[in-house]
Parts: structure tokens; C-alpha cells; sequence
């Protein structure tokens, strides 16, 4: 409804002045009310048709014709601000949201694919909280793109190659039942003892070498190791909500053949030599990389084994190969130098690199955490926290609900609360998770939405009917209706606004916002005591209208909507 209307607007403005053009004109929203619903600022206008901004808006306050939905334009200085008519805007809106399933989505994306790759946890441990990270930055940017009509594949690139799995295959040798909860102490334990014997490290570079040379027995070894951690990591993400349509493996890149023309363009371009520890390497100096720090790029160790890097160029290329409109990845910032390095290395093949969303760290009083160093919190251990805590609040605020009923709610709270209190932030910034902010009812927080949608869904109970229409000839509508309902009107374009930004807090920080004027118009507009039939409709038409724009984007975000809180 917003964008129509912001359409709309637009539309008059150049039918009002021919010499003005769409491009040159902004639908901005006033910082006052008393000013308008909707401004367009002139200054551009002005330029286009040679006058000052004042006159412009004034010859466009004379020229226009109002639509219906309009009740009047005003020039005010520089901008033309316009006032709709509350009750017909009232009226189409919230039947707008209540009768589309959709609603909020531009279907923008329709024909359309997106390739988008993120999470990609070494198979080797059990993942912790801060991994977790890049998972619901993904899983969100997946389930956006779908509602806005994108086809969209998610791929999970598995790792299962690098020193870190050789160290665990060779610390995992004479165990016939690996337990992937296990896996992580061997881990810890395989990497400090590499640390301290050279030689147990070497060993396991050339565990790696016949690992490339598809050795028959070593090459079962490593995918032991790989399936028992990849479907130990899927159990507890799928707790999460978040799945995968595609798992691609970092050993099928090894002897990709793409490869072969790889190293015969950095040939051509006198990139490669090999450096005093008889590795091959690439000097991106020669192709522009500007800075020092990763100015040399290792394609393969001195036995002839290849680096992550080079089979993940093989990787991208496959990616690349697959078409689509966007291609996106989800990277820790720790891989902005890396991701730079590959970025240079595509263009000189002439691809493109994909999108990248870098994201910060998940910050606990003990610092950064670090598999390698064992000093994690892991994920499976944090869900269960959040929904033990979440359990006490549903224990004592429902006691008399059936406890599975408890369960339910209690899993839906703990776990919206986590999630909400990663993707709220801005991916640029350190997120620092507090368990009495984050599951707290009041505040920025999941559950506080989730409350708000189930204190609607309480009125309504109590209301024991279907939803009224609403009657237009005698509809009024006051300020604090007004201002939700301008509110519920940009669902679309806080959805829009995340994308282009590739930042899940637009979309958070909107639904906090909505959340926020419901409960001032809660407070302020009793609804089942309004004083008449047509105020008990049209608060309740909002009341609805509200709980499907929050339920919206909480499950644009991966959060569930309880009905009881």
C-alpha cells in the first residue's frame, strides 16, 4: 500500500509538471504530522525546470489533481506535502494485509534465481554459538528472497579437507564408533598436540596428499569423519529452522578441470613462482591487489597438495556456472583479505565474484571464541539454556496449560529469543548476547514481539467472532490509529530496504517499531470497549492488520508467533 501510494504521488507530481521526471523526485514521510503524511522535497525538480524549489512547489500545490485517496496538497517551503484520507486509507490497507497471504512482497524476484551460499562449518566440531551467526544471516537473506519471489538454492559448502580434518581422521583411527559429540574434545586435543610435534602435523599434510591422490582407504577415512560431524552440525541447526538444498564438497573441486585453465591464465599473466619453501604460489601484486598484507595468494604446498584457496576458486567458478540473478555468500569479517585475494584472482578469469555479506563476532566476557583453543560455548548447549529460561517465564505465567502445550511455547520463546538477538544487529557490528535482555517481554527484544502478537491474539479470543468489516461512511480515525497504521503500510519497503542493504536489523528494527506503536495505541484506544461498533471494528481490523505484519516478519526472520504468552 505504501509504494502504491508512493507511486502514486510520484505519478501526479509528473502529470502536474511534464518538464519533471520520476528520477528527480523522493516520497520522503515528514518529520511532523501536522506537515503531511507524505513530502517530496524539490530541490531536484527545481533544477530540471528552472525555478527555485519554493516555486516549484508551489506551481505543483496549483497544477495537481487529487486522486480520491487524497484529501490535500500543501506547498510548505521546498517540499509539496500531501494528506490522505484516513478512512478510505484505512480501509483498503489493513484489507490489503488481512486478505493476502503475501503481503509485503513486491514478488520482485518472480523468474528470477539466486544462488546463496552460507554457514559452511568445519566438519570437526560441534558448532558454537558464534557460528551460528552466519547460519541465521543466511537462512534469513534465504526465506527474503523467496518471499519476494526469487528462486532461490541454498548451498552448504562442506570443508572437508584442510589440516584440521586429517588431524582428527588420525586422532579418530582406532575408534570404530565415533560419537560426534566426542568429536570436538578429540579435536582439541589432535590440534594441541600438532602444536607441540611437528611431526604428528607433517603426518597429517601427507594424510592430505593421499586424501588428493583419491587413495582408496584414506579417502573412506575422511568422509567417516565428514558425515558423522556434517549430520551431527545439521540435527542442531535444523533446531534452528534452517536447512539446505545443496551440499557441495570442498574434495570434488581438488581435480576440477577448471583448474587447469587457472593456472595456465596466471601463467600467461607471470603471476606464479615458487617460493623458498617450494610452494607455488601467486603474486596478485601483478593484478592489481594493491595492498601488502595478502599480496601473495599459495595455490600448493611443496608435496603438490592444494590449499583451500585454489580448490575454492574451482568452487565459485561452479557457483558462477550455475547462472542466477544474485550470487551471495556469507563470510566472517576474518575473511574480508581472503575474499578480496579470490575476488582478484576471478576477475582475471573474467567472472565476477559473488556478494558478500561479512559479518562480526558473537562477543562473550571471555572474548572471541576459538574451536581450536576449546574455550566455546556451543550452540546445542545455548539452545537449551535459552529454552530452560524460556520455560520458567511459561511455566509461571501458564500453569494451567498442559505441559506440552509449556514445551512448545517455551522451545518457540528460547529460541526466538537467540535468534533475534543476532539478527537485530547490524551484520557490521560485535553482537553481545545477555540472557536477561534477550528473553525479556519487554524492550528490543523476540519475545517482546512475540508477546505483542499474542496479546492481539488474546483480544480477539475474547472479541469470539470473525473479523468485522468496516464501515467507511462512518469510520473516523484518530492519531494513534493513524500512526500504526502508517506503520503496517511499509512492510515492503523495510523488506526491500534489507535486501539492497543486506542487513537483517532493517527488517528487526521495523517490526520492534510496529511493535512499539501497537502497544501506545493499545494503551491509549481501548478495543473491546470502544465506544461504539464502528471503533470496536476498526481497532480490531487493526489489532489483526498488526498481527500479521509482525507475524511476517518474524518469519521472514525465522521466528514463530506463539498464540499464548
Amino acid at each position: 500500500m505504501a509504494a502504491d501510494i508512493r507511486r502514486l504521488l510520484v505519478q501526479m507530481v509528473v502529470e502536474a509538471v511534464p518538464a519533471g521526471s520520476a528520477e528527480d523526485l523522493v516520497v520522503e514521510v515528514p518529520p511532523k504530522r501536522e506537515m503531511g503524511d507524505f513530502g517530496i522535497p524539490c530541490f531536484q525538480l527545481a533544477r530540471t525546470v528552472g525555478l527555485n524549489p519554493v516555486q516549484t512547489a508551489q506551481m505543483i500545490e496549483k497544477q495537481v489533481t487529487l486522486p480520491e485517496q487524497l484529501e490535500a496538497v500543501q506547498a510548505v517551503g521546498p517540499y509539496i506535502n500531501f494528506f490522505l484520507k484516513r478512512p478510505l486509507f484505512a480501509q483498503d490497507l489493513c484489507a490489503d494485509i488481512l486478505s493476502r497471504g503475501d503481503y509485503g512482497s513486491s514478488q520482485e524476484g518472480k523468474g528470477k534465481q539466486v544462488v546463496l551460499e552460507h554457514t559452511s562449518i568445519n566438519p570437526n566440531a560441534s558448532p558454537h554459538i558464534g557460528r551460528s551467526r552466519n547460519a541465521l544471516i543466511g537462512d534469513c537473506l534465504a526465506r527474503l528472497l523467496r518471499f519476494q519471489g526469487y528462486e532461490v538454492e541454498v548451498h552448504y559448502y562442506v570443508n572437508d579437507m584442510g589440516k584440521q580434518i586429517a588431524l582428527l581422521v588420525m586422532a579418530c583411527a582406532d575408534k570404530a564408533d565415533l560419537n560426534f559429540e566426542e568429536v570436538l574434545d578429540i579435536y582439541v586435543a589432535a590440534n594441541k598436540q600438532a602444536e607441540q610435534d611437528p611431526a604428528f602435523e607433517q603426518q597429517a599434510f601427507e594424510l592430505l596428499r593421499q586424501f588428493e591422490q583419491q587413495n582408496p582407504e584414506v579417502t573412506e577415512a575422511f568422509s567417516r569423519i565428514t558425515d558423522v560431524s556434517i549430520q551431527g552440525q545439521l540435527q542442531i541447526l535444523h533446531r534452528l529452522g534452517i536447512t539446505y538444498d545443496y551440499f557441495d564438497r570442498e574434495s570434488d573441486y581438488v581435480h576440477d578441470p577448471a583448474l587447469d585453465q587457472v593456472i595456465q591464465t596466471l601463467e600467461a599473466k607471470e603471476v606464479l613462482f615458487t617460493d623458498e619453501e617450494e610452494r607455488l604460489v601467486a603474486d596478485l601484486r601483478k593484478l592489481g591487489f594493491e595492498q601488502d598484507a595478502g599480496r601473495y595468494f599459495v595455490i600448493r604446498r611443496a608435496n603438490g597438495s592444494s590449499l583451500y584457496g585454489y580448490r575454492d576458486i574451482a568452487y565459485n567458478l561452479y557457483k558462477l556456472d550455475r547462472g542466477g540473478d544474485r550470487n551471495i555468500v556469507v563470510l566472517g569479517e576474518d575473511h574480508k583479505l581472503y575474499h578480496r585475494q579470490l575476488s582478484t584472482i576471478l576477475k582475471v578469469l573474467d567472472r565476477e565474484a559473488p556478494e558478500v555479506v561479512h559479518y562480526s563476532y558473537v562477543v562473550l566476557k571471555e572474548g572471541k571464541m576459538s574451536t581450536r583453543r576449546g574455550t566455546v560455548v556451543l550452540l546445542t548447549e545455548f539452545i537449551d539454556e535459552a529454552i530452560a529460561r524460556a520455560h520458567q517465564t511459561v511455566n509461571e505465567a501458564y500453569a494451567d496449560l498442559p505441559a506440552a502445550e509449556r514445551d512448545v511455547i517455551a522451545a518457540q520463546v528460547g529460541i526466538g529469543a537467540v535468534k533475534f538477538s543476532m539478527l537485530k544487529v547490524s551484520p557490521t557490528k560485535n553482537v553481545t548476547f545477555d540472557w536477561q535482555d534477550a528473553l525479556s517481554f519487554v524492550g528490543d527484544t523476540g519475545p517482546y514481539l512475540q508477546y505483542t502478537c499474542a496479546r492481539i491474539m488474546s483480544i480477539y479470543r475474547k472479541y469470539g467472532k470473525g473479523v468485522p468489516n468496516l464501515q467507511l461512511d462512518s469510520l473516523a480515525v484518530n492519531d494513534s490509529e493513524w500512526e500504526l497504521l502508517l506503520n503496517l503500510a511499509f512492510l515492503g519497503d523495510a523488506i526491500q530496504k534489507t535486501l539492497n542493504e543486506v542487513n537483517t536489523s532493517v527488517l528487526a528494527n521495523y517490526a520492534l517499531d510496529v511493535a512499539k506503536k501497537f502497544n501506545t495505541f493499545y494503551h491509549e484506544c481501548p478495543v473491546l470497549q470502544a465506544e461504539n461498533e464502528t471503533k470496536i471494528a476498526l481497532r480490531l481490523n487493526l489489532c489483526l492488520a498488526t498481527h500479521q505484519v509482525i507475524k511476517t516478519a518474524l518469519s521472514l526472520l525465522g521466528i514463530e508467533a506463539p498464540e499464548r504468552m
